[in-house]
Formats: structure tokens, C-alpha cells, sequence
């Protein structure tokens, strides 16, 4: 006789199977999820750009028709670089299987006078141009092109070479913004790493996470390569995604001679501060402190030419040349950094969307370890509060409008870069325009009747009848309108959120394991 379960009334035997059934079930279950949970991340990551594959190895470079050492072109020196002889022709080739999308020169010494050709695989040239006088360049092949060349007429002095798929890529190399040419606004930095020790609170906050359009100009860095690209390296990490400007004035020290002291010439760092502010239209200049923070005559006489600048770059008599170049502009405001009046103090721990949530404070902080060459100093990135010439203090020196409480109150909102006009609204439009139309032609009908007839009196009761006329007023013109919002709710429609299909499947799947769980028991039970 087979014993029973008194509560469940099901055998030993049956309770053992329907138990090791649940068990099978809740298993799956387990798995499914798990599957689900994973499907999760990898539909979101497809969102993200992928990093780009380094075909630098996989191309042919030929130097003068010989195959050069790319030692000095792929390691990560600041200080190696691969000499190309005037009039020798750099190649860089690949054949059709190397999905080329970008190819990148950083060089060591600056040269406006480059000579890049693009051919095709049959060695038809495609494409010449000569490149800007740029610290590094990044070029983006035709789809025909499958050789570039590089030549010039002087000795050139290339740092590193990359050749990328389709991605994105870092340093040495950013794929920079072209710099408009209207800014809303230009920080002025005497040296490559005051951007971030004593303005570092602007780009962070106003660039990357606010989305106004502006760029670093940088005005000292002695033509030497390494601070450049330390510059570049500092800027991207603050979220500058525009290419800065450097203006190539000697770096001197403090304690220089005077020999070296006038190599920089205040008159000279003037006229390129106003030529920058009429090339670049910004609305609203940063630049250091009038003191020169610790004291740099160079810091000094940055501030001071920005603040000059400030008046003669809409003075038509001062410098002709760049007026006829770009016109005269007038920037918005000035700020200067530690300026006592009109402050600004931005919150530099706000947490910022556009670095997940990281701080201004952390992102300088960051970005000031790019420049590799300056670590063995004592300079820190401070806050206000916590030391001396805090990289978040700044006033307003000089403005054609109130300072208000922000950097860019009070300043005519349809200046800035992406600013949009507003779509005017037609609804009155319709209405407006049929109703006089019927007024013409009530008009003229009484003229002709008034002379023939004696009796003017009765005309004028016939008038009143030609004046329902405006009926077009109510024709149902005003539900047009109406029509517009019906069409916006489709946009949504376009597409569902992956994360929403997961958790639709995974509800379908454990509905129907939770069924099938039901009949398993009912199965036994009736067994």
C-alpha cells in the first residue's frame, strides 16, 4: 500500500518529482535571468563608440622610397621624431582589406608649408592640399584614397604617426572641432597648464557640461612640442573639444636676462590679442590675473593686453590690417582671474553630467597631471577657500553690460554660437488675412447707386447688408493648427528601449515557466 501525503495527498514518490521538477524549473529560471541580466549592459554598450584599431603596423611607410625605423614614429617618446629631408616624399599606403577612416601626425616643429596628396590604388592623385601650421593633424582619407603623401620644402620633424578603423582614439592625438568662428567664449592662457591652475573651473563647467562654444588660446610655449601636446592632452581632459590656438611667443622665466625678456614684446602680444578676439568673435573673455598670480611679468602682461584688447578690437584705427581681414568686434565681457569686483565663484563640486558625475575640482585636478613636466613643481590645483589664487575666482574687469550673477548674463541671447531662432507661430496669420478682402468689393457698390438715385437715405440701409460679407472669418481656418500637435507624439515611436524589450521578453519567459510549473504538479497529482 502506497502512503500519502494527508495535507498534499500526493506518494513519497510523486512529492520527490514534482520536487525535483520545481527544481529544474527554478534552475531555468535562474539561467534565464542571469541571460537577460547580461543582454542588459551589452545592449546599452552598443551605444558607445567603440575604440579604433591601430593599423599603424599593418600599412607600408616608405621615406624617400625606403622603409624608415618606426621606432621613433609608434613609441610613446615626447622626444623622438623621424626627420624628413626637404623634398623627400613620406608614404603611407594600404591596400583595400585595411579599413582606414583616419591617419594622424603629430610634428615635433611647426611648418606651414606641408604638401599632403591623396591617390588612389592606381596612383591617380585624388586630392592636394597644403596643411595649416598645426602642432598635430588628423586626416580623414577619400574612399577611393589608398596612398598618402607627405613632402616639403624645409626639413620636417614628424613625432608620431597613427593609422585608425573606424572609432575613437586618444591621446596622443584628439579628434579635435575645427574652431568656429564665433566663440561665446576664450580663455587666454599665459602658459600651457595656467588654463587649468587658475581658469580650470571654466571649461568643465561651461564648456563641457553647459555646451557654450569657446577654446583655450594658448600665448607662450617657446615653440616647444612637448608642452603642446601636454597642453592639448590637459584641455581634452577638461573637456575642451574645440582645437585650441597656440600663439608661439617665447616661454622666459622670471629671473631671464633682459636679452630673453625682450623677445616678448607686449606691443606684439597686443596686436595678436586683438587680431583673436576679431578672427573669433568671442562674447565673453577669461584671462589671468592682473597681479600675474605669483607674480609672472608674463602673467602680467597677458592680462594687461587683454584688457587693452578689450577696447581697441572694436577701434577700426587700430591696426588696419586685421580690420580689413575681419572687421572690428566688441567682446561682451572681460573677466580676470582673482579680480576683486563683480565675482563670479563657480561651484566647483557640483557633480557634472558630461564626466559622470565627477567634480570641476577632480576634473582639473586630472587634467593637470597631463602636463607631465610640471609635476616636480609645487604649484596645486586649488578651490576657493582652501589657498592661495584658486582656480574658480574670477571678476569682471570690463563689460559693454552688467556682470549679473553668471558668466554669461545679461548678454543678447541670439549672439550665442548655438543659438536658434524660435519658430513663429501662424495661427493668427489666416484668420487675419481673408477679412479684409471682402471690404473692397462692399465699397465700390454704393458709389455707382449714390449718383443716379436722389434719395441717399436708402442707400445706406443697403450697406449694412454687404457687411456679412466677412463671413471668411468664420471659415474653420482655426483648426489648422490643431493639426501640428497631432503629428509630434509619432516621434517616440521610432524606436523602444532596449532595456524595455529585455524586461518584456524576461516577463514572457517566467510567465511561461511559472505555467508550466502549474502543470507540471497538476500532471503528478492526477498520475
Amino acid at each position: 500500500m502506497i502512503r500519502k501525503n494527508a495535507v498534499s495527498g500526493f506518494s513519497r514518490a510523486e512529492e520527490c518529482g514534482i520536487l525535483n521538477g520545481m527544481k529544474r524549473i527554478v534552475i531555468g529560471i535562474i539561467c534565464i535571468v542571469a541571460l537577460l541580466l547580461g543582454l542588459v549592459p551589452t545592449a546599452f554598450a552598443a551605444e558607445k563608440e567603440e575604440a579604433a584599431v591601430d593599423y599603424t603596423k599593418k600599412v607600408t611607410i616608405r621615406l624617400g622610397g625606403e622603409k624608415p625605423d618606426l621606432g621613433d614614429l609608434t613609441d610613446k617618446s615626447v622626444k623622438s621624431r623621424l626627420r624628413i629631408k626637404p623634398g623627400k616624399l613620406l608614404e603611407i599606403s594600404w591596400s583595400d582589406e585595411i579599413p582606414v577612416e583616419t591617419v594622424c601626425f603629430e610634428w615635433r616643429d611647426l611648418s606651414d608649408c606641408i604638401e599632403l596628396c591623396q591617390y588612389d590604388g592606381e596612383g591617380t592623385l585624388l586630392d592636394q592640399q597644403t596643411l595649416e601650421r598645426l602642432p598635430d593633424h588628423e586626416i580623414t582619407p577619400l574612399p577611393e584614397t589608398r596612398k598618402i603623401t607627405v613632402s616639403a620644402e624645409v626639413e620636417l620633424a614628424l613625432g608620431t604617426l597613427r593609422v585608425y578603423g573606424a572609432g575613437s582614439y586618444s591621446d596622443p592625438f584628439h579628434p579635435w572641432q575645427e574652431t568656429p568662428e564665433y566663440l561665446d567664449y576664450l580663455l587666454i592662457s599665459t602658459h600651457p597648464d595656467d588654463d587649468v591652475l587658475y581658469l580650470g573651473a571654466i571649461v568643465p563647467i561651461y564648456g563641457a557640461e553647459q555646451g557654450y562654444v569657446g577654446t583655450i588660446a594658448y600665448v607662450t610655449h617657446g615653440n616647444n612640442r612637448v608642452r603642446m601636446e601636454e597642453a592639448q592632452n590637459g584641455a581634452w581632459e577638461m573637456g575642451l573639444r574645440y582645437r585650441p590656438l597656440f600663439w608661439e611667443f617665447p616661454d622666459v622665466g622670471m629671473d631671464a636676462d633682459q636679452s630673453r625678456k625682450n623677445t616678448f614684446q607686449y606691443d606684439e602680444v597686443l596686436r595678436q590679442t586683438v587680431r583673436t578676439y576679431r578672427q573669433y568673435h568671442p562674447l565673453v573673455v577669461i584671462a589671468q590675473d592682473k597681479d600675474g598670480e605669483y607674480g609672472h611679468w608674463q602673467h602680467i602682461l597677458t592680462s594687461k593686453a587683454a584688457v587693452e584688447a578689450f577696447t581697441l578690437a572694436a577701434d577700426p584705427a587700430y591696426d588696419p590690417e586685421s580690420v580689413e581681414i575681419y572687421g572690428t568686434w566688441q567682446v561682451q565681457k572681460l573677466y580676470l582671474h582673482e579680480y576683486p569686483e563683480n565675482q563670479l565663484i563657480p561651484d566647483p563640486n557640483a557633480p557634472l553630467s558630461f564626466f559622470d558625475g565627477d567634480t570641476a575640482f577632480t576634473v582639473a585636478k586630472r587634467a593637470y597631471k597631463k602636463h607631465e613636466t610640471q609635476q616636480q613643481l609645487s604649484f596645486k590645483v586649488r578651490r576657493y577657500g582652501d589657498g592661495n589664487h584658486p582656480f574658480n575666482l574670477f571678476g569682471m574687469a570690463a563689460g559693454v553690460v552688467d556682470a549679473g550673477s553668471d558668466l554669461f548674463d545679461n548678454i543678447d541671447q541670439t549672439l550665442f554660437a548655438n543659438y536658434v531662432e524660435p519658430e513663429p507661430t501662424p495661427t493668427p496669420e489666416p484668420t487675419a488675412e481673408p477679412t479684409p478682402e471682402p471690404t473692397p468689393t462692399a465699397e465700390p457698390t454704393p458709389e455707382p447707386t449714390t449718383e443716379p438715385t436722389p434719395e441717399p437715405t436708402a442707400e445706406p440701409t443697403a450697406e449694412p447688408t454687404a457687411a456679412p460679407t466677412p463671413e471668411p472669418t468664420a471659415v474653420p481656418a482655426a483648426e489648422e493648427p490643431t493639426a501640428a500637435p497631432t503629428e509630434a507624439p509619432a516621434a517616440p515611436a521610432s524606436g523602444m528601449n532596449p532595456l524595455l524589450l529585455v524586461m518584456i521578453g524576461g516577463g514572457v519567459l517566467v510567465v511561461i515557466l511559472i505555467a508550466a510549473l502549474i502543470a507540471v504538479a497538476r500532471r503528478n497529482r492526477n498520475a
